[in-house]
């Protein structure tokens, strides 16, 4: 196995946000550095490519309280609470950071949470932040898959890859592990999320195969929070059509909240109310593609509110499907109709005589009477972003093994680590996660490369 000579501060595994960050931040403080991707350069690649480019930050509107209390919120208590604390409180810095090269930002939303957007998305968002790799002069070796992480006598050596001249080690003195999750490894999808996953539309990058969780297992490092996974309800289309979420991404449906979900029974079977599309679009879409009979549901409304609700999908058969009577709309859905006219006419009675709460699950908010022909569905099912489960972290991104001592000189960001999502995501919150962590791994890495110098 062949050797390089020089000895690199700090090897950085990966050409995402949190990895270009990293880097970014190690040669700010004088480190040698080296990125290694296992894609080719000219395609996309990478989760930050595919991003909708939202970053949930603090602000005036949306104080470090409220966002620390949607987290565990959305989370049910379960997410590291001093990891969550270090990403809000760095949020608005992160920010900062990613302005200072070059991002531009759309303008504020109505909803304070995730007002600031990418302009261009993770389309934009990527190659921007390659390019201010490249300005630093960070070399970035593509196609080159890392087998493993070097150690002797419990000290890093180095990491060893694979490219199209055979196998290496590169000598370095710290590495950061940025690699992505493992929703494109449907054994450990099928493993951890379970047997329906197989259900799921991969949204994202067809790569991320977990490469970092098995590298990481070698070294003895602690996993947490395997069995969950950010994800979204997504138009049918994508997965009829999937080379239309190849080309342009694929979009979570929005404002659905006026509207009810039916599964193929033509029975409502989650509260629609239950918070505002961007904190249940997640959890929701994993229901209708795990728990519901096909994987798939249909979003039912009508004429007032057709203009409300953005299916996010521009491919074949877009919708939304239509028909002048419930009965009619049925059909085309292949419904029972006395099924769903008995659906929507119990909601209608809660909605009339306000005892939407005593529903069956209920319609805790957002509730209006389904009356106004025509009436709309669309066809929706469940895609699957990115895995929320991986290598457990310390507040300097430090690598815990199981016994909950560092690994020393391995740091990890992104979507690699776990700890930070359960049960479902507030929408933003990853990109926030990302940029924070990756500066963090990427500081530290530098610091310990520069001790070990010493």
């Amino acid at each position: 196995m062949a050797k390089l000579k020089k000895m690199t501060d700090v090897v950085v595994i990966g050409d995402g946000i949190a990895g270009c960050l990293a880097a970014l931040a190690a040669r700010n403080r004088r480190a040698d550095v080296i990125i290694v991707e296992k894609s080719q350069p000219g395609i996309r690649h990478g989760n930050t490519a595919f991003c909708g480019g939202a970053l949930r930050r603090v602000s005036k509107e949306y104080p470090a309280e409220k966002y620390f209390a949607d987290i565990m919120k959305v989370s049910q208590g379960q997410a590291d609470k001093e990891l969550t604390k270090i990403t809000i409180r760095n949020s608005r810095r992160a920010k900062a950071n990613l302005s200072r090269l070059g991002i531009r930002w759309t303008a504020p939303t109505s909803n304070p949470g995730r007002a600031d957007s990418v302009v261009g998305k993770g389309v934009r968002l990527a190659p921007a932040l390659r390019r201010a790799v490249r300005k630093a002069k960070i070399p970035i070796l593509y196609q080159t898959r890392v087998k493993d992480i070097c150690f002797s006598s419990d000290s890093l050596t180095g990491v060893s890859v694979r490219t199209s001249t055979g196998r290496k080690i590169i000598p370095c003195k710290a590495v950061v592990m940025a690699t992505g999750g493992f929703q494109a490894n449907r054994k450990m999808v099928t493993e951890h999320i379970g047997k329906g996953a197989h259900r799921l539309v991969l949204r994202g990058y067809k790569q991320s195969t977990g490469d970092g969780h098995r590298i990481a297992t070698k070294l003895g490092a602690h996993l947490v929070g395997m069995e969950g996974y950010h994800g979204g309800i997504i138009h049918y289309g994508y997965k009829k059509f999937p080379e239309v979420g190849e080309v342009k991404g694929m979009r979570s449906v929005k404002k659905y909240e006026p509207g009810i979900l039916v599964n193929r029974l033509g029975q409502r079977f989650v509260d629609e109310g239950e918070d505002t599309a961007d904190k249940t679009y997640a959890k929701f879409g994993r229901l209708i593609a795990l728990t519901q009979p096909g994987g798939i549901a249909y979003l039912i409304f009508d004429s007032k509110v057709k203009h409300h609700v953005d299916p996010m999908y521009d491919g074949p058969e877009k919708g939304p499907i239509e028909a002048i009577t419930i009965e009619k709309l049925a059909k085309k859905l292949s419904l029972a109709p006395a099924k769903l006219r008995h659906t929507i006419e119990e909601l209608n009675r809660a909605v009339s005589d306000g005892r939407r709460a005593q529903l069956t699950p209920p319609k805790s908010s957002f509730a209006q009477s389904i009356d106004r022909a025509p009436f709309y569905a669309y066809t929706v099912t469940g895609g699957m972003t990115f895995t929320f489960g991986g290598i457990e972290i310390n507040a300097n991104a430090e690598v815990l093994s199981q016994t909950a001592k560092v690994v020393p000189g391995v740091y990890a960001a992104g979507e690699v680590t776990g700890g930070f999502f359960y049960n479902n995501y507030p929408a933003g919150s990853s990109l926030t996660r990302c940029a924070v962590f990756g500066e963090i791994a990427g500081k530290n890495a530098a610091k310990f490369a520069r001790r070990k110098s010493q």
